[in-house]
């Protein structure tokens, strides 16, 4: 699959060799390309700014954390079933990431997980809340897909996953889900909570429902829990596992959208995740939208996580939309002061410092240029300067 770039440079090579053979004026439809940026000519310091190329897989690990990215963008939100849920509650503290146990946190009180699920391919796991950040109670909803070799394997593993956590408590009651007969569940009658296992094809998932908001009732979170089944397992149904004989060879980069995007500093990143791709839900996490709607106002295919965000439009009308969607000038000023923007920086951005009780907790730039929005944090603002400068380099790197 050819990079971004090359797809570019296309129709500008094209014109060239016309125009030489021709010797004569002549109009030629293509996307024009940005001229390289020098990167003398901003304040980079000694971040990254020449594109790289991630190859392949060569660990198992890699291969179970690229394909839990790739199946992320298949699992659903809490929000799709209930708009009650408006904000992501764990992002972080807690990875998206299911590789083994620890991906589950403390939604999971499970001892035997890595080995009843050894062979584990990958998961991912969603858990948002209702109401607002500052509120003392809410209602929490986490989604953990897992996906296994095969269904045989999904078939073995969801109920001795259930099983384990049935009996961790002795006062743990079984519950039947009226339209999932298949699935198992459970609960305790004294408290507001309802966990479930669902087996679907090569996938297991596990929905959690926690409720500070009201008393326990089992109608409630049963009918709670179907809703969140009725959307998760259609789009399970389109996502694409890597068959067997390419699983410990995954593409990391297959399309070159990590290789333009910062890579983060393990010592330094305040992510729980580690760097990657995406092409949809999954590009949701760490962005303050609470929907998906930036994926369509910016007809948005790739999605870098790195030491900053990188979103690639189709188009750059969509990439101009997006933009517009997301213009710091739009921020609320009791949350955000203005920032200049970094020195002799060339294209479309805006600077803030996020504020918390009227203290700066972090800084951040959001440019647009070309086809992509980017977004950059730090905590002083030399260091974002030098970032957002270095980003630019490297998304107009040819």
């Amino acid at each position: 699959m050819r990079s971004i770039a090359s797809r570019t440079l296309l129709p500008v090579i094209l014109a060239l060799v016309l125009a030489a053979g021709t010797g004569c004026a002549i109009s030629i439809s293509g996307t024009p390309v940005r001229q390289q940026t020098d990167p003398a000519s901003l304040q980079v310091g000694n971040y990254q700014t020449v594109p790289r190329v991630l190859g392949n897989a060569k660990t198992d690990k890699q291969s179970r954390v690229r394909e839990s990215q790739r199946l992320s963008d298949y699992v659903a939100l809490p929000f799709e079933a209930d708009h009650d849920y408006t904000y992501e509650c764990s992002n972080d503290v807690h990875p998206h990431l299911v590789t083994n146990h620890k991906g589950l946190g403390d939604i999971l009180i499970n001892d035997t997980f890595d080995e009843v699920a050894h062979d584990l391919r990958g998961g991912w796991i969603n858990t948002w809340c209702t109401g607002a950040e500052s509120d003392e109670q809410h209602r929490e909803l986490s989604i953990a897909v897992l996906e296994l070799p095969d269904a045989g394997r999904a078939a073995a593993v969801g109920p001795a996953l259930e099983h384990d956590d049935f009996t961790y408590n002795a006062d743990n009651h079984p519950v039947t889900l009226s339209k999932y007969p298949d699935s198992r569940a459970h609960w305790r009658p004294n408290v507001a909570s309802l966990g479930s296992w669902t087996v679907h094809d090569r996938y297991v998932v596990f929905i959690k429902i926690v409720d500070e908001l009201s008393a326990p009732n089992l109608p409630d979170l049963t009918a709670r829990t179907e809703r969140m089944l009725d959307v998760a397992l259609p789009l399970l149904d389109k996502f694409a596992p890597t068959p067997a004989d390419e699983f410990a060879h995954l593409p990391l980069d297959p399309d070159g959208i990590l290789g333009r995007t910062l890579p983060t500093n393990p010592e330094e990143t305040l992510r729980p995740d580690p760097d990657g791709a995406y092409t949809g839900r999954g590009a949701l996490q760490s962005l303050s939208d609470a929907d998906l709607d930036f994926l369509t106002v910016g007809d948005v295919d790739l999605v870098g996580y790195g030491d900053a965000i990188v979103v690639h439009s189709r188009t750059g009308s969509a990439a101009e939309a997006l933009w517009q969607r997301w213009n710091p000038a739009t921020g609320k000023p009791d949350t955000q002061q203005n920032l200049a923007p970094p020195p002799d920086f060339p294209g479309d951005v805006g600077c803030f410092a996020i504020l918390a009780r009227g203290q700066v907790v972090f800084n951040q730039c959001t440019f647009h240029v070309d086809r992509y929005n980017v977004q950059v944090g730090a905590r002083n603002v030399l260091e974002l300067y030098q970032k957002t400068s270095a980003q630019y380099v490297l998304v107009t790197s040819r």
